[in-house]
């Protein structure tokens, strides 16, 4: 009897392929452009025939296309991304995520399908405004189909009622700029040192004074009357994300005015002109923009400034590299850098900088004391390179799964983290625990933070698709046939023993460091205010956890990392709507957690009541219940207390509450339900696993 035909939407490979990779007879991935075409920088040559002879399923077209109208979604089909200059970018890698990720019954025409490339956000106070890709895009669309594939639809698994980034209106009112005391502008500066340090260095201590000292102080003089207006204006910028990093109310009309001031002197000239003092700008501006909610700023800012220094030739070094302009375009060009290759995987567009521009080649890392922030940055810039290579790496594997690549990547990282200096790796607090931690301290402090977790997110980009394929086969209860070829080596002990086991660990043992990290600073007083890389980390790494525990990983570790990892999240909350999107995002993935724990012990109870019965059934007295509800209502009571400490915002608030993951049930192992235990799902729960392959660059 014949195999009966696959439906186009249970087909695994495209259904279409471009000319070009039919005549080189390569995979196509049937996007326009393709992934192949992009990476040879044929774009022009990704030419589809046009031809399908299957039948196009009309109802599933349908169904693509009636988007519920109560959804605050709208979304677009695009043919690609374009760079500024208007030719197609070219991705970083050849597993970029498509963020495409339609539900199951729309896949029947792939042509048809609703990329969901652009939303929107209707608020009440404010008009619908764009909320674009983001690298954790994919991750998250992945684990949101695994996860409804086995508890149905929960707050987690309802794509419409979330949204994944915060995107602000930044239109200017006319707020007159304030004019703080010379003590406040320092305290402003200080913030300001502290949320960029190890990423940019852009300013010198002679710099600042003297920029101080011009500064205006009256109301009436404004920043273009001063003799260097680009210069004048990056204090701005520098002043407000100082006020946006602290988070308090009453910094807000400093942070909004210096901002508004700067942008407007930033293209007074409408970019006619290109210098230094232009590239320090638009640098700070696209700092503030991750900061502030507007990332789509944020890009544009970061490619007028990659275009600038591209066009000054800001990279080559300079014959006199102990002269001033030398020191501080290398400062520029780094700092430019850094940010760029940190922020491509948090915005999730592709790098600004030229792919052939490499990082200037910084001084040796110093010992000394007296300059801890200079030895951060020095290492910020050569670990942004090895970042950089990671991915480039994994993308020129074509295998993202292929285990000596993962391994010479992690020893080569494990080799440069032990060359930092001890003055980078260590930190102690001199301070008593009822103080708060000095400037000084905090800057370097935070520095040093960047920097590990920088560091630790290298190694889960590494590591990822190893978690995912070895939970994933938990999840189906078999190991999957292209990572384990030897039937005998296919049951769960074997599975754990297996490389690709192993490997998995370190990715969530990188996930658990960097959380607990963020909870030690914590506990020596460092408080987290307005940090968009940090919260942009804890969130991937709370995706990571989160999985870990949906998968059934027994280590109560995992469990205490995430809810410290949330915590850490909700301080970030109070100054920042992105860190409250996320927080509430994990905890909802908390909630899928407790649900399909729940669901699985259901489950074991219905498969074991028909072969046993209970025969003494011992009722506790009226004290112990007492007592014992007392103690589940203190813990509820801790929660609820958990979740009222986050700021009230309407717009991004969920119903989920934070006590189920607080109180999450213990997980039975499928593996131990015997023959007939095994959990039967409906046609609705069909678990759905994509392939791993896309998994690795995103992360946010």
């Amino acid at each position: 009897m014949p195999r009966p035909k696959v439906r186009p939407e249970n087909r695994q490979r495209s259904y279409r392929a471009c000319l070009a990779c039919k005549a080189s007879k390569i995979r196509c991935d049937a996007r326009d452009p393709c992934g192949a075409c992009l990476r040879r920088g044929q774009t022009a040559s990704c030419i589809y025939s046009g031809v399908d002879r299957r039948r196009r399923g009309q109802s599933n077209a349908l169904r693509a296309l009636n988007l519920p109208e109560d959804a605050s979604l709208r979304t677009n089909t695009t043919n690609g991304q374009l760079s500024p200059s208007g030719s197609p970018l070219p991705l970083d890698t050849p597993f970029a995520v498509d963020p495409r990720v339609p539900d199951p019954s729309s896949m029947a025409d792939p042509a048809i399908s609703v990329a969901e490339s652009e939303h929107t956000l209707n608020s009440p106070s404010r008009e619908k405004v764009h909320v674009g890709e983001t690298s954790s895009l994919s991750f998250l669309f992945f684990l949101r189909r695994t996860v409804k594939s086995f508890v149905g639809s929960v707050p987690f698994t309802d794509g419409e009622r979330h949204h994944f980034t915060v995107e602000l209106d930044s239109r200017s009112s006319r707020v007159q700029s304030p004019q703080p005391s010379p003590a406040r502008l320092y305290s402003l500066l200080d913030s300001y040192f502290e949320a960029t340090s190890g990423i940019l260095d852009l300013f010198t201590a002679n710099e600042i004074d003297i920029l101080i000292s011009e500064r205006p102080l009256s109301q009436d003089n404004t920043t273009h009357s001063l003799p260097n207006s680009d210069d004048a204006a990056a204090l701005d910028v520098a002043l407000a994300i100082g006020a946006q990093a602290r988070g308090l109310k009453d910094d807000q009309p400093f942070s909004e005015a210096y901002f508004f001031r700067a942008r407007m002197m930033a293209f007074q000239d409408m970019l006619m002109s290109q210098s230094l003092g232009k590239i320090r700008l638009f640098i700070l501006l696209a700092f503030y923009g991750l900061g502030a909610c507007n990332r789509n700023s944020a890009a544009m800012f970061l490619a007028v400034a990659a275009k600038a220094a591209v066009i000054l030739d800001l990279e080559s070094s300079q014959d006199d590299e102990t002269s001033e302009e030398a020191s501080t375009r290398k400062r520029l060009w780094n700092s430019m850098r850094n940010l760029d290759i940190l922020s491509s995987f948090i915005i999730g567009r592709p790098k600004s900088l030229p792919k052939s521009q490499s990082a200037v080649k910084p001084k040796a890392y110093s010992e000394d004391a007296s300059e801890p922030t200079q030895s951060t940055f020095t290492a910020m810039v050569d670990a942004c390179t090895f970042l950089d290579n990671i991915v480039d790496t994994l993308g020129k594997n074509h295998n993202i799964l292929h285990t000596p690549t993962a391994e010479d990547l992690l020893q080569e990282l494990r080799r440069w983290s032990r060359n930092l200096p001890q003055s980078i790796r260590q930190f102690t607090s001199l301070v008593p625990s009822s103080c708060n931690l000095e400037p000084a301290d905090r800057q370097f402090l935070m520095g040093s933070m960047h920097l590990s977790c920088v560091y630790y997110f290298a190694v889960i980009l590494i590591t990822r698709p190893f978690l995912v394929a070895y939970l994933t086969s938990r999840l189906r209860g078999k190991a999957p046939d292209h990572l384990i070829n030897d039937p005998d080596q296919a049951s769960d002990i074997k599975l754990k023993n297996n490389k690709v086991s192993r490997i998995s660990q370190v990715c969530v043992s990188s996930a658990i460091t960097m959380v607990d990290m963020c909870i030690k600073a914590k506990d020596v007083n460092f408080t987290f205010g307005n940090f968009c890389l940090i919260e942009a980390w804890l969130f991937g790494a709370g995706l990571v956890l989160g999985f870990s525990m949906f998968a059934g990983e027994p280590r109560k570790d995992i469990e205490d990392s995430f809810q410290n990892g949330c915590i850490i999240l909700a301080d970030i909350a109070l100054s920042s709507p992105q860190a409250q999107l996320y927080y509430n995002i994990l905890i909802n993935f908390a909630e899928a957690v407790t649900k399909y724990r729940q669901r699985v012990a259901d489950e074991m109870h219905h498969t074991v009541q028909h072969y046993l019965d209970r025969i003494l059934v011992i009722e506790p007295t009226a004290t112990h219940r007492n007592v014992q509800q007392r103690h589940n209502g203190g813990t509820q009571d801790f929660a609820k207390s958990w979740d009222d400490c986050l700021p009230s915002n309407p717009e991004l608030h969920t119903e989920a509450d934070p006590g189920p993951m607080l109180q999450l049930p213990p997980f039975q192992d499928q593996q131990d339900f015997g023959a007939g235990g095994d959990i039967q799902y409906s046609a609705y729960f069909s678990p759905d696993f994509e392939s791993f392959d896309q998994l690795f660059y995103t992360i946010e």
